[in-house]
């Protein structure tokens, strides 16, 4: 009877230790939690910080901007790209992120967003850098990431991300994103037709030429406003991930491009991507093309519309990235690159100095 009393007593102390143990670890868990949303909670507890995590960790660079740290960051996307391709599940490690940028954001997403259609794990941290930090929270991106995400939807635009899940072409749509950016910059709608050209060009590129078959790929863009003592402006960003414009261009076996890649080597020589993307912006590759001259002007086609739009004043700030290829529009700067971005990526610009109507 005495050893049942010892037995009976020592364990009730050893609940009376534990519950006050469990207590006070969840006292301590929800004061850190004091002024935390739901998403960063996610992450903070998440299973990935464990030791039982089963994937690859990725380290993001510390300038996780597309335009300013390309190599860098394209080599890291890539790095992304093989984790899906293995089946891998993936922890975002940007903990040192000192600079972030919405393209990188969206392109990034973009990747994501294929885990979690797959059904792989994919999480990650937020950066220590506050700045960096809220441009992340604001963009919309968290939200995205713990969305359950349908490749049926007509479109999702969620603060300013947005994506198209028919991967055509949507003026309905390309006017909200208008509206929201021009109300931004000037304080009411406005409307701004070399905008909205660009818009319905990258989108119709995508339907066309960013894969094998039209309508297959997928497009993101995103804006943000960006306003200092300096400046004041949206930053538009666009990614399709096809396969790209000079392998699309190489591919094309029907229309107008039938054999235009032939045609570029025997007009121009052996040049590289970097040389054809800035012909092709100038409508140079446009005028060799077959039955091309039934379709003048060549302005408001594909790319030279685009870069007609930066001619006029309708946009500023133009720059592309596509494969190994480099295009700094605006400063005249066309380069190689190392690492193959596969798809493109379009950048621009739009302030309070360029053209724009009163809605």
């Amino acid at each position: 009877m005495k050893n049942y009393r010892l037995i009976k007593q020592h364990r009730d102390d050893t609940l009376f230790r534990r519950n006050v143990r469990s207590k006070f670890k969840k006292k301590a868990k929800n004061r850190s939690l004091l002024g935390v949303n739901k998403q960063e909670r996610k992450i903070r507890f998440s299973k990935e910080r464990t030791d039982t995590f089963q994937g690859k960790r990725l380290v993001a660079p510390s300038n996780f901007s597309l335009l300013e740290n390309t190599e860098e960051v394209i080599s890291f996307i890539n790095k992304v790209d093989t984790c899906y391709s293995k089946g891998r599940n993936l922890f975002i490690v940007m903990t040192d992120v000192e600079r972030i940028a919405y393209g990188a954001i969206i392109v990034l997403l973009s990747k994501l967003i294929h885990f979690k259609a797959k059904k792989l794990y994919v999480n990650g941290n937020f950066p220590k850098n506050k700045e960096a930090k809220r441009i992340l929270q604001e963009s919309g991106f968290i939200e995205y990431l713990y969305k359950n995400f349908n490749y049926q939807d007509e479109y999702i635009f969620n603060k300013k991300i947005c994506t198209h899940a028919n991967k055509i072409a949507e003026p309905a749509l390309t006017a909200q994103i208008i509206a929201n950016a021009s109300k931004d910059l000037w304080g009411e709608e406005r409307r701004c037709v070399g905008v909205q050209r660009v818009f319905l060009e990258l989108m119709q590129n995508t339907n066309n030429h960013a894969s094998k078959h039209p309508g297959e790929k997928h497009w993101w863009t995103s804006f943000a406003h960006v306003k200092n003592e300096k400046e004041d402006k949206i930053c538009f960003s666009f990614i399709d991930y096809g396969i790209g414009i000079f392998t699309s261009l190489a591919n094309k076996r029907d229309g107008i491009f039938l054999g235009i890649w032939d045609k570029i080597k025997s007009k121009f020589g052996n040049i590289d991507n970097a040389k054809i993307m800035e012909k092709l912006l100038h409508g140079e590759i446009h005028n060799i093309a077959k039955n091309w001259k039934h379709h003048k002007p060549y302005r408001g086609k594909g790319l030279p519309g685009i870069y007609g739009a930066m001619e006029k004043n309708d946009i500023s700030n133009l720059q592309i990235i596509s494969n190994d290829a480099y295009a700094n529009v605006s400063e005249n700067q066309y380069f190689n690159l190392n690492n193959k971005l596969k798809g493109t990526y379009v950048y621009w610009e739009l302030n309070i100095n360029n053209n724009n109507m009163n809605k």
